[in-house]
C-alpha cells in the first residue's frame, strides 16, 4: 500500500539537511570570492611591461653573379658546291606511224541520185613532243616507246596502254612509260570515216623516240 504522508502546511518550516547544504555553498562561494578578490588585487600591483618586439628581421647579404659574355665565332660557310651542267637534250618528235589512207569515191550514174560516200583511216592533227626523263636524262638513256589507243568518233585519244618499250640497245626498258603515256593522251586525231559516217577505230599504234641531243 501507498504510503500517504501530510502535506507541510506551513511555509516557514525548513528540514537541517537542506539548511546545512546550503550554509556549505554559501561558504564556498564566499571562499572563492575572496580568492579572485585577492588574484586581481596582485595583478593590480604587479608592473608588467608589453614585450618589446624586434620588428624588423636582419636582411641577409645578396650576393650578385658575376656576369659572363660568351661571344661565339660563326665560321664562314663554305662555298657552294660546283652544279654539275645537266647535258642538253634534244627531243625529237614522236614518229608517225605511216598510215594508208584511202579514199573511196563512187561515181554516180547520170540517173542516179545517190550521195557520194567517203571512207578513210584516222589522220593524225596534234602531237604534243613528250618530256624527257629526268631518270634517264641522268643515266644517259634513250630509246623507244610502242603505244596502243584508240580513236574516237570525235578524234579524241583513248584507252592508251604500253605495248613495248626499249632502250637503244634493244633492252626492254620501263624508264619512259609514263612520258610516253602522258603524251599520247593528248593526241588528236580525224577519225576514221566509213560511209561518210566518223566511227572508232581500235587498236591505232605510234612510236614515240626518245634521244639526247648530241
Amino acid at each position: 500500500m501507498d504510503r500517504v504522508y501530510p502535506a507541510i502546511s506551513n511555509p516557514l518550516f525548513f528540514q537541517r539537511h537542506l539548511f546545512t547544504a546550503y550554509a556549505k555553498g554559501l561558504a564556498y562561494a564566499a571562499l572563492i570570492t575572496l580568492g579572485l578578490i585577492f588574484l586581481m588585487s596582485q595583478l593590480v600591483a604587479s608592473d608588467i611591461e608589453e614585450p618589446k618586439l624586434n620588428t624588423l628581421l636582419p636582411i641577409k647579404p645578396v650576393h650578385m653573379p658575376k656576369k659572363v659574355i660568351v661571344t661565339q665565332k660563326f665560321e664562314q660557310p663554305e662555298p657552294p658546291q660546283v652544279v654539275i651542267e645537266q647535258p642538253k637534250t634534244r627531243v625529237l618528235d614522236p614518229e608517225i606511224t605511216p598510215v594508208n589512207t584511202t579514199l573511196t569515191i563512187g561515181a554516180p550514174t547520170p540517173t542516179s541520185t545517190t550521195p557520194v560516200l567517203v571512207s578513210r583511216d584516222p589522220v593524225p592533227v596534234y602531237k604534243p613532243s613528250p618530256r624527257y626523263p629526268s631518270a634517264a636524262m641522268r643515266r644517259g638513256i634513250e630509246g623507244y616507246v610502242i603505244v596502243e589507243f584508240t580513236v574516237t568518233k570525235t578524234g579524241a585519244v583513248q584507252d592508251v596502254r604500253v605495248v613495248g618499250a626499249f632502250d637503244s640497245v634493244g633492252n626492254p626498258t620501263r624508264i619512259f612509260d609514263r612520258s610516253a603515256l602522258a603524251a599520247a593522251e593528248r593526241f588528236k586525231y580525224q577519225p576514221q570515216v566509213e560511209d561518210g559516217k566518223p566511227i572508232e577505230r581500235y587498236g591505232v599504234r605510234n612510236r614515240i623516240t626518245y634521244k639526247l641531243a648530241e
